[in-house]
């Protein structure tokens, strides 16, 4: 049988001889341009990253293993069970800012703490990541620790500068693991200022494996929100070997940030897959309630991972480890009890699995992992070979019979035709603009009712039907489904209204809110992105139908899907900023009880009620408030009832106005609760339903206003068509810039002329002879390539 060390030996000579055809096929495209096709080139430039990554870890010979999942899914106190003492900060010291590596050292006297801290620049990095991830999409927890870190970091920032000046880091060499405790704990979550600075964490023990060289990442949780941590999480996914995906055992799914780790990690291995290299732990395994819940539970994660073999799928439970067989930290002592988990985990009928979990990673590193290192290097072979017999296919017939006594090409293309391109580059431009004003620009207020492009006029069309769709097929709003949640928890024949009316919101506030996260904003970004592609054929059209312009305008050498998620996010974020608003206020809570809402949303709640462009006057100036503390819009002083949309929405409200309006209205929801009541028309006073029925009517109004308002407030609101109008014009501006700036646009019509690739193009052209030299270097290094095609086995 093969040993490891052999088959990194043979593999790395095999990988070496790969990369000097890579660099050969490298060079050859920087001559040729664009003889070699786009996605030659693409796949060119994926590949040669990945084979530099495996043979710096061949040259190493490392292993390395990436420790993965969310914040608080117990990585930390994973890896403290793995290394038999609480050494690392557990779930209640949050760490998502620090990297932490754990390598194995060969003697006690190899043992070494090193901390790595932050820059200044980085720091300032980090901090305007955190500004903006504010102002995203954020779960509540996410952005309470996100805002505390922000602040903590202004706080403590010239504590923090102190630790960014130690270039070297900090160092200490130790023989027993518990001699860094205190000063781990201390630097990672006791002094706020030095957590805040630390970038990585370095720490190598002999309590792994010594007779190899590992490496343990406790990879950041892709959850953080925070750029700099996802691109960390990112870098040791693209490294690692093996996985250990810590889930915990109680939530059975895999939600959106875990399916992005996973497909990173599977997106570097195309011929390996995730399932061949990761090891599922399923952490808090105590946390079920009794063995018919556990297999429940365990069955549903093992849907999940039908290919991955039983032996990695463990289910473990690391502070109860920590507790029998460690030194737990005080605060684990406090949240367990050694007796009480020996119980649970028996009555379970498990034990804390850590055995066998280091067994199934011994065992692979000792039998699987060679034959995993063997389809990874046999792929990438394949793959630079591959590419390498397409360049020659696509490059030979041009380059490979040279001519030696060839006579050397003349400048075709100098003076004339700079002038040429020079008068012809105006023309299209004053073209296109009027081109772009004439079909895509809408009004200047692009906000207004009937402003926008047909095209996103009929996107608002398709809004309003997306958002009757939802809000009308609600699983939640159901008769028999409110019924149900009315009565539950309470006695059959006496449920209680308010109780009912509370349960009933908390679930359909729940179930808008996702379906509003999830399912609305794709019809938005295809519309935009319909606009945008007529914007790119219309500039391929001005320049000749000349192929590479669409392209190279939209950046198509990067991935298309990438574009389209960050139209979509920016829509996301636009709607969510105003519809959460009107969630909460029309849904979040009865109408006897929404007094500290209006107090803490009245900005919110006053800017909805000035972008409303409905018939119904009432429903504006006012009527929103009105409605949500007494269920009832305000009534019309003046005549003439409720016009036409036309006419109630002529012109919408200045924004200077808009801005006194809630000024106004904000000083008005802070006048004292006497003086306010005191103020209102009629004094008017709110009664709580007091039964099933008044409890589905007092909802329903409150669904069909909520419906109302998303469609004729939270549109215009959100700003959709500005940001629309926002894109369209950063891709207008994109493609006059190319020239004036970058000379983008005459390199390609150049190319196209000198050989003689568009005939549409109106500038002729002599002679069609290569460069002589160019030729001759490439017919030399085409032969080479044949000859290392042939090399790599």
């Amino acid at each position: 049988m093969t040993t490891w060390l052999e088959t990194c030996q043979k593999q790395l000579a095999r990988l070496e001889k790969t990369s000097v055809l890579a660099d050969k096929l490298i060079t050859l495209s920087n001559k040729t341009g664009v003889d070699i096709p786009p996605d030659l080139l693409r796949r060119l430039n994926i590949e040669r990253p990945r084979l530099n990554r495996q043979l710096e870890r061949l040259h190493t010979n490392r292993f390395e293993v990436a420790v993965i999942g969310l914040e608080k899914a117990g990585k930390s106190a994973l890896l403290n069970a793995w290394l038999g003492q609480e050494i690392l900060p557990s779930a209640r010291e949050r760490c998502t800012f620090t990297s932490t590596e754990i390598w194995s050292a060969q003697t006690e006297e190899d043992q070494l703490l090193f901390i790595q801290y932050y820059s200044k620049e980085e720091i300032g990095k980090l901090q305007m990541q955190r500004r903006d991830a504010l102002l995203g999409i954020l779960s509540e927890r996410e952005r309470k620790e996100i805002q505390e870190d922000f602040d903590d970091t202004e706080k403590h920032l010239s504590e923090i500068s102190v630790f960014s000046k130690q270039k070297s880091g900090f160092s200490q060499h130790f023989v027993d693991i518990g001699e860094i405790s205190e000063q781990l704990q201390s630097a990672v979550f006791k002094n706020r200022a030095q957590s805040l600075a630390i970038k990585r964490i370095q720490l190598k023990t002999v309590r792994l494996r010594s007779d190899r060289d590992i490496i343990f990442h406790d990879v950041p949780g892709f959850n953080s929100g925070i750029l700099m941590h996802a691109e960390q999480a990112t870098e040791r996914l693209k490294n690692c070997d093996a996985i250990i995906y810590a889930k915990e055992m109680k939530q059975p799914s895999i939600t959106g940030p875990e399916k992005e780790m996973l497909v990173i990690a599977d997106s570097e291995d195309p011929s390996v897959k995730v399932s061949d290299k990761v090891f599922v732990v399923l952490t808090q395994a105590d946390a079920m309630d009794d063995q018919i819940d556990f297999k429940e539970t365990y069955t549903k994660h093992r849907s999940y991972w039908p290919s991955v073999p039983e032996r990695r799928l463990i289910p473990v439970c690391a502070r109860a480890h920590l507790v029998e067989f460690g030194i737990p930290s005080e605060d684990t002592l406090r949240r367990t009890k050694n007796a009480d988990d020996k119980a649970k985990m028996k009555k379970l009928g498990i034990n804390d699995g850590m055995v066998a979990l280091k067994e199934s990673i011994n065992y692979y590193i000792d039998n699987e992992r060679s034959g995993v290192l063997e389809r990874r290097c046999d792929a990438l072979v394949s793959g630079i070979r591959q590419i390498a017999n397409e360049v020659l296919l696509k490059l030979e017939p041009i380059y490979g019979v040279f001519d030696e006594t060839e006579i050397q090409e003349d400048d075709l293309l100098g003076k004339d035709f700079n002038q040429w391109w020079g008068r012809e580059w105006q023309r299209i431009k004053k073209d296109f603009d009027t081109w772009y004003a004439e079909v895509i620009q809408g009004r200047k207020e692009a906000d207004a009712v009937g402003s926008e492009h047909f095209e996103l006029a009929a996107l608002h069309v398709a809004y309003d039907e997306k958002i009757e769709f939802l809000l009308t097929n609600l699983t939640t709003a159901q008769p028999d489904e409110l019924k149900r949640i009315y009565t539950a928890g309470g006695t059959i024949s006496m449920p209680d209204p308010r109780e009912g009316n509370y349960k009933i919101r908390e679930e359909l506030f729940r179930e808008i809110q996702k379906k509003f996260e999830t399912e609305l904003t794709d019809q938005l970004a295809q519309a935009l992105q319909a606009l945008i592609d007529q914007i790119a054929f219309k500039t391929q059209s001005l320049l000749w139908e000349t192929e590479e312009v669409r392209k190279t305008l939209l950046h198509s050498d990067v991935d298309e899907n990438l574009e389209q998620a960050r139209i979509r996010h920016g829509f996301q974020v636009l709607f969510l900023r105003f519809s959460r608003v009107a969630v909460e206020a029309f849904i979040a809570k009865p109408l006897h009880a929404r007094e500290r809402l209006l107090n803490e949303r009245a900005a919110e709640i006053k800017t909805l009620e000035a972008f409303y462009q409905g018939d119904d006057k009432a429903k504006h100036e006012g009527g929103l408030t009105h409605y949500l503390r007494y269920g009832l819009w305000t009534k019309l002083t003046q005549s003439g009832g409720t016009g036409s949309r036309a006419k109630v929405a002529e012109k919408p409200p200045a924004k200077s106005q808009v801005i006194q309006d809630i000024v106004n209205a904000v000083a008005a929801e802070a006048m004292p609760p006497a003086k306010k009541a005191a103020e209102e028309p009629g004094n008017m006073s709110v009664n709580e339903p007091d039964n099933f029925e008044a409890v589905v009517a007092e909802i329903n109004g409150d669904l069909t206003a909520l419906l109302d308002y998303l469609k004729n407030s939270v549109f215009y609101a959100a700003g959709f068509i500005t940001y629309c109008n926002q894109e369209l014009e950063r891709i207008r501006n994109r493609f006059k810039e190319m020239e004036d700036n970058d000379r983008q646009w005459i390199g390609i019509i150049r190319t196209a002329v000198k050989y003689e690739k568009n005939p549409n193009i109106p500038y002729n052209i002599a002679h069609t002879r290569r460069d002589f030299r160019m030729r001759r270097e490439i017919a030399v290094e085409l032969k080479e390539v044949r000859e290392s095609c042939t090399n790599v086995f």
